[in-house]
């Protein structure tokens, strides 16, 4: 297929069919249009352009003719001109001159006052006699009236109102308002608070007017040797040729269009190459083209304009010459190849998307536009602000000027605003996104967004990058960690049990020296404590990291609360703690999974028992608020919380700096993990030595389903 787009002959041949085609194609559609009535409907000359055309220029003689005999009617004469112009309507007007018969009446009093007919003709006879009669009618009126002609205009020179009026001989009169007192002659009058001309409609004796009526046609068949005729002869002559014609214009414009689309289809192709080329004419700016182009065209269409009128007046009679026509056949050529060239071109820029770029237009703006940028963007941002706002108030004042670009020029702001609103929506739904956990999203900064739009949209892009690597480290280091205390508990496990059962065998033997049964029981009180510690580590890393299994039951949280009490009253007396408890005194019910949420009251009441001063209370608070059940304990601390609440809260953080307590610095941060787990919350309220855990959990208002649902714990928690 590239093979024969690139043949040089078919090349060769598809140009100048399109020259011969398109030239010939021109002239035939332009005679097929002129002439369609004539082909399609078939009805014969008195259906024709040429038959209305006569009709319309004879009618306006007859109206001029009616003018020049009413004012002699209401003047006695007429000037000389007139005098000689009426005689010659009426000449031509005479039945053996002329095929077009007319009756003018007096619309009102009904009298004939011209026909060149016999007198006693009726409108019957007349519609028997011509071929299809044309009625119609207006109103003259005398010079002292208004003429249907009549207008005013504004002259913007002078900032004034004019009257144009029109006589019957056609001359025209203009009046300015300081002659507003000649105007009145004519029926016009000038009001000044208004600054525009009325016309006044008073009936007095030097108003006179008359409703004309006006039947006319054309005789059928014809008699007399006139343009009517003359048409006829010439219709007869063309018509049956003019089928023949329109074939031949479809199938000309149809080879035309053909050749032109297959050498479209080659344009910018070469042979034995694979790109697109680009010849002289495609690297001309388009815009320079086009106007090269349309001088062109304009040049050649000066050329052919006599050529044009010479064939025109063929069809009346006149000789034509050879020259004429071969003259307008190269022109005709010569336009169909600028259009041509222009067509080829634009498919070889289109192509090569190079349709905008090689234009002076584009260059300028680009020129423009880059250097502006440069500048622009060097100022600050409130200067660019103000520096917009400036130019939209020179855009507004110059679109003032003309009043159909006001909403074109608001329109087009109002466009970049929406277009700049939805690109800063796009920037902030992606903010949004990044900050709300998806830090590797990624906010689209392709197309055409605004410059510090696209930057702010990059920096987020930037934070966003580093966010989520720095989330990814995070967890790698949190992942670690958990496998780091998981398998070092796993390896001290296996040599603690053996430490701890073999202290349990010498604690059975019957050892007499009482510094070595003094020795076991350190051994047996460090073992245990070892062995809770990598416990504590073992469950703290599971809760943060969510490992945990959480089955969730309706426990009554009182009854929860008060068992675990009562298992450290003992504790607290001899801590010398008093507890104050306040509890409601109905049961409320949570869900939650006893297991951990007996370690989380169990860890509180502990972390209470080993740091609270001796010789303090220690308060216990149970209440409902807004669908949750809270869980509050408060004590005064023995030694000074000097270290935020949140820093509390981390693992292996104990707020005794001396860490002479046998805490591990893992029950709070295993208390907020395991109510996180089960969609409570938990939090620290430091106030001085005052130190408050509450914890949250949502409240169950079901029914319960018995007593031994009541907790949800094993018998061995109890």
């Amino acid at each position: 297929m590239k093979k024969r787009r690139t043949n040089p002959f078919l090349r060769a041949l598809a140009l100048a069919l399109v020259l011969a085609a398109g030239a010939a194609g021109f002239w035939a559609t332009l005679v097929t249009l002129y002439k369609w009535d004539d082909i399609w409907t078939g009805a014969g000359y008195y259906s024709s352009n040429d038959y209305y055309s006569g009709m319309h220029d004879s009618s306006i003689q007859v109206r001029e003719m009616a003018a020049l005999l009413q004012s002699q009617k209401w003047n006695g004469k007429l000037s000389y001109l007139d005098e000689q112009r009426l005689n010659l309507f009426q000449q031509n007007l005479e039945p053996e001159n002329t095929n077009f018969r007319v009756r003018l009446l007096d619309n009102t009093t009904g009298e004939l006052l011209y026909t060149n007919l016999p007198l006693t003709t009726s409108r019957e006879a007349l519609e028997s006699a011509v071929h299809g009669v044309v009625y119609s009618s207006w109103t003259l009126r005398q010079n002292a009236g208004m003429s249907e002609n009549d207008y005013t205009s504004w002259d913007d020179e002078n900032q004034v109102n004019l009257l144009h009026v029109f006589l019957p001989s056609w001359d025209e009169v203009v009046y300015p308002p300081e002659q507003a007192v000649r105007a009145e002659e004519y029926g016009w009058r000038y009001l000044s608070e208004y600054g525009e001309w009325s016309y006044r409609e008073e009936k007095d004796s030097r108003i006179k007017a008359v409703e004309l009526a006006l039947e006319y046609g054309v005789t059928d068949p014809m008699r007399a040797d006139d343009i009517f005729m003359e048409g006829y002869r010439e219709y007869g002559r063309y018509a049956q040729y003019m089928p023949a014609v329109a074939l031949s214009a479809v199938g000309l414009d149809i080879l035309a269009v053909l050749a032109a689309a297959f050498l479209c289809a080659g344009a910018g192709w070469r042979r034995g190459r694979d790109e697109l080329a680009l010849g002289w004419l495609d690297r001309v700016p388009l815009d320079l083209l086009a106007v090269g182009m349309c001088f062109a065209i304009m040049c050649l269409l000066a050329a052919g304009n006599s050529m044009g009128y010479a064939l025109g007046q063929s069809s009346v009679g006149a000789a034509v010459h050879t020259e004429t026509l071969v003259g307008l056949l190269l022109v005709s050529m010569g336009i169909c190849g600028c259009v041509l060239a222009s067509v080829l071109t634009l498919a070889v820029r289109y192509k090569t998307k190079t349709l905008a770029s090689n234009t002076l237009v584009w260059k300028l703006w680009h020129w423009l536009g880059l250097s502006l940028q440069k500048a622009v963007a060097s100022w600050p941002l409130v200067w660019r602000a103000a520096a917009g706002f400036v130019l939209y108030l020179a855009g507004t004042f110059l679109t003032a000027v003309t009043v159909f670009l006001i909403p074109l020029y608001q329109g087009m702001v109002l466009f970049a605003l929406c277009r700049w609103c939805l690109q800063w929506r796009q920037v902030r739904e992606g903010s949004a996104r990044i900050m709300g956990g998806e830090p590797g999203f990624r906010i689209d900064t392709g197309g055409h967004m605004y410059r510090d739009l696209r930057e702010h949209a990059e920096q987020i892009n930037d934070l966003g990058g580093a966010i989520s690597s720095a989330v990814e480290e995070q967890l790698k280091s949190e992942r670690f960690k958990a496998e780091l205390i998981t398998n070092v508990s796993h390896d001290l496990k296996t040599p603690l049990t053996s430490i701890i059962n073999y202290v349990d065998l010498l604690k059975k033997r019957d050892i007499q020296d009482p510094a070595a049964v003094e020795y076991i029981a350190v051994l047996d009180r460090k073992s245990q404590r070892l062995k809770k510690l990598t416990e504590d580590l073992v469950e703290a890393s599971k809760a943060s990291t969510g490992n945990l299994a959480v089955n969730t039951e309706r426990l009554g949280m009182v009854q929860l609360v008060q068992q675990a009490v009562g298992e450290f009253e003992e504790k607290f007396a001899q801590s010398g703690l008093t507890l104050v408890s306040t509890f409601p005194p109905e049961e409320v019910y949570v869900q939650a999974d006893g297991r951990h949420l007996w370690r989380i009251v169990e860890n509180l009441l502990s972390n209470c028992n080993k740091y609270a001063m001796a010789g303090t209370r220690v308060y216990l608070d149970l209440t409902r608020w807004e669908g949750n059940v809270i869980f509050s304990v408060k004590n005064i601390s023995r030694q000074q919380l000097n270290i935020p609440a949140e820093r509390l809260m981390e693992r292996f953080v104990r707020g005794e700096e001396s860490r002479s307590t046998e805490g591990s610095g893992l029950g709070l941060s295993i208390a907020r993990s395991l109510a996180e787990l089960q969609g409570g919350t938990f939090r620290l309220d430091i106030d001085g030595d005052l130190f408050k855990a509450a914890v949250s959990l949502p409240e169950d208002r079901g029914r319960p389903e018995g007593s031994a649902a009541l907790l949800g714990l094993p018998e061995k928690v109890f």
